[in-house]
């Protein structure tokens, strides 16, 4: 029996000084999970931001295509009335040469 005691007292602080040591496993896990999580948070901030800038980006593309296209069928619309013009002046010209 007295050597169940010795044993005991031997063991009891050894047991202890484990379950200590594997609580401040526990809170240093803990820890690096909260960094970790806090890293993951802002990853997916930085992400959804970039995300809203590119379809910010695609929408004024998609604008500044849709007036350029404008701006050409405008542009061909005025060529085409400066080559009727030309072609009525040419038509003026020659029949006044022919008198």
């Amino acid at each position: 029996m007295k050597s169940l005691t010795k044993l005991g007292a031997i063991v009891l602080p050894l047991a202890l000084l484990t379950a200590c040591a594997n609580t401040a496993e526990m809170d240093a896990l803990k820890s690096s999970v909260s960094a970790a999580q806090s890293t993951a948070d802002s990853a997916l901030l930085a992400a959804n931001n970039a995300q809203s800038t590119a379809d910010t980006a695609q929408r004024s593309a998609s604008d500044a295509e849709l007036a350029a296209l404008n701006a050409q069928k405008s542009a061909d619309s005025a060529q085409s009335s400066v080559d009727e013009c030309c072609a009525k002046i040419d038509r003026m010209f020659e029949k006044a040469m022919s008198k």
